[in-house]
């Protein structure tokens, strides 16, 4: 039997919060169903395993895989580089791929060093089967749909690989590579839980709307799970694996409300009993009042609410085009209903002043919200806000610029044990 080791690289550190890897989760249980009994999985979460780039190796070494899949963020992307480094060097014939948001954004810059074999762009389901396929017929492997790899010396971009229509059709993700309770020790991505162990979940994908600072990952057409399909992978995670607590984290749950609604009817009708919340944010603008009464029957505790900024002008500069009157009423329905209420807002936009930003504080301090949470803007590059970026400040260099989305101070302490 192959052998295929997934890595979440990564270590810990105190402004740092933790999900379980779901895109390699679905990559997993996706080729298990295209190629059955032809592979072992093994998963190595850095952080959660608490490992240096070393013991990771000698962990991949025990195992001795075919293949090593990397995973990761921006800011995970050194620590993914170093680890691969060190594979390559003491298990030369085996094949690397990365894929992730990283990735998906600076595959070119994954690709200049000799470490990575092959970069999965965007949705990775169909890519990732079809790369495994060539490699069980010992075919090459370029030139495949959604990928992107340095043949002769130049990084050549394969065309994109379309859209995951149907989600309905993939396999649940392959939760039994995950340890839920080492999970739960460590800070979620809501920052706290009301129960364990947590599992995040995702019932769609793609967003519509054009925000400028977007990675876009995911693609401009919203695709939704059925209502049925999303509860029964909560009853799976609730009852195989006790599961108390699912924090969704869609880019836009609530886009069809009618869907959202009935996720929470058919939560409460099957009397599923868990905690919910939203800790990647909602589009608040588009919540009503009879949704956030069903979330809270359902078990809901928390939401997050995506503001970005408080100046019209910003909102219509970046393409976010909130209804910012509307997202205040909502964070009073949401507070009256007792649900804990987040904000996500963002400081530094380029061209933004100084009192845009007040505008901002004073929008968050003086709503209903209980916590509020602000961002440094992060422009990356192959989004909308880069280009816009370079417009404002043609003197800036920005392939200097730091990609962390909060200020890094000398309290952000590394973490073990």
């Amino acid at each position: 039997m192959n052998k295929i080791t997934f890595i979440s690289p990564g270590v810990r550190y105190l402004t740092r919060s933790y999900s379980q890897p779901l895109g390699v989760l679905y990559l997993v249980s996706y080729v298990r169903k295209k190629f059955p009994e032809k592979f072992k999985f093994d998963l190595i979460d850095q952080a959660i395993a608490d490992l240096t780039s070393e013991q990771v190796l000698e962990e991949v070494k025990k195992i001795n895989p075919d293949i090593v899949g990397f995973s990761c963020l921006s800011l995970d992307a050194d620590q993914m580089q170093e680890i691969a480094g060190l594979i390559k060097k003491a298990l030369p014939d085996c094949l690397i791929f990365l894929g992730g948001p990283y990735a998906s954004v600076f595959y070119d810059q994954a690709l200049e060093r000799t470490n990575i074999d092959i970069v999965i762009i965007g949705e990775g389901e169909k890519t990732f089967a079809e790369l495994i396929q060539r490699f069980l017929d010992k075919q090459p492997l370029d030139n495949v749909k959604g990928t992107a790899y340095k043949k002769d010396g130049k990084i050549i971009l394969a065309p994109p690989r379309e859209l995951v229509d149907n989600l309905d059709s993939l396999p649940f993700p392959a939760w039994d590579l995950i340890d839920f309770k080492k999970y739960s020790k460590l800070p979620s991505m809501n920052l706290y839980s009301a129960a364990k162990p947590w599992s995040i979940i995702f019932t769609s994908r793609g967003c519509p709307y054009h925000c400028l600072y977007c990675h876009n990952i995911f693609g401009k057409k919203a695709r939704f799970r059925s209502a049925e399909n999303v509860i029964e992978e909560i009853e799976i995670l609730t009852k195989k694996y006790g599961v108390k607590e699912i924090q969704i984290v869609d880019d836009v749950f609530n886009l069809d409300l009618n869907r959202a609604k009935k996720i929470c009817d058919l939560i409460v009708d099957r009397g599923i009993k868990i905690k919910i919340c939203f800790p990647n944010g909602v589009r608040a603008d588009r919540m009503d009042r009879e949704l956030i009464k069903k979330l809270k029957n359902a078990g809901c505790y928390s939401v997050t609410c995506a503001i970005e900024t408080a100046s019209l002008r910003l909102q219509k500069e970046i393409n976010k085009n909130l209804d910012l009157d509307r997202v205040k009423q909502v964070i009073a329905w949401l507070d009256e209903e007792g649900i804990i209420t987040h904000g996500f807002c963002m400081l530094g936009f380029p061209g933004e002043t100084e009192e845009e930003m007040e505008m901002t504080i004073k929008y968050a301090t003086n709503s209903r919200l209980m916590v509020a949470i602000f961002f440094t803007v992060v422009v990356y590059p192959k989004t909308k806000i880069f280009e816009y970026a370079r417009k404002v400040y043609t003197d800036f260099n920005f392939n200097q610029q730091d990609y962390s989305h909060f200020f890094i101070g000398p309290e952000n302490h590394f973490i073990r044990g």
